[in-house]
């Protein structure tokens, strides 16, 4: 069944690029994060150790700082007129309901958003998990662990390898929240 001109989706290298291109904007973002930090020991001569506020503190406030302002770009970027972050508009593509072809809800993209963030999340828990471990004096990781880190190395590979071999280029966090990237410039 061939795909309506409003829902023709984007050829792997383009989406590939616009992710790549996102990815810069989270990167800017995490220099903002570096030089605070090393401002802040250069005011104070300390450097914060997160993990006075247990390994739950630790992991929230890097939620804060990190997590959350990236998933406020992507959802407010895909949810509002131009229905794309600024790596999907400068490649031509958005986001749009995969029922309709319109544009997809609010709550379609928060879910899209938080699917898209979990590999983070997960990989995140691992981290703070082994840097507690290690600073109390004990393996780096246990069984359960390991799992989990493995669990966040291989989820952003399966949502690439699923954008790059699904016919409609659904990655895992779009077919949860029955949204599709397409190409904006075919009408």
């Amino acid at each position: 069944m061939p795909l309506s001109p409003a829902l023709v989706p984007p050829r792997f290298p383009r989406r590939l690029k616009a992710m790549l291109l996102d990815y810069s904007v989270i990167l800017g973002w995490m220099a903002v994060l570096a030089l605070a930090t090393l401002l802040l020991w250069l005011l104070t001569g300390k450097v914060h150790n997160w993990l006075e506020l247990g390994v739950t503190g630790a992991q929230a406030l890097g939620f804060l700082v990190l997590v959350a302002p990236v998933g406020i770009y992507l959802y407010a970027t895909e949810s509002f007129s131009a229905q794309a972050t600024w790596g999907k508009a400068k490649l031509g593509l958005k986001v749009v309901d995969a029922a309709t072809g319109g544009k997809p809800s609010k709550a379609q993209v928060l879910l899209r958003t938080a699917i898209k963030l979990l590999p983070w999340e997960i990989a995140h828990f691992a981290v703070w998990h082994i840097v507690a471990r290690v600073s109390s004096g004990q393996p780096a990781f246990n069984r359960r662990l390991m799992a989990v880190t493995l669990l966040a190395d291989a989820l952003p590979f399966a949502y690439v390898a699923s954008v790059a071999f699904q016919r409609d280029r659904r990655g895992p966090h779009d077919l949860a929240a029955g949204t599709q990237v397409v190409d904006a410039r075919v009408n």
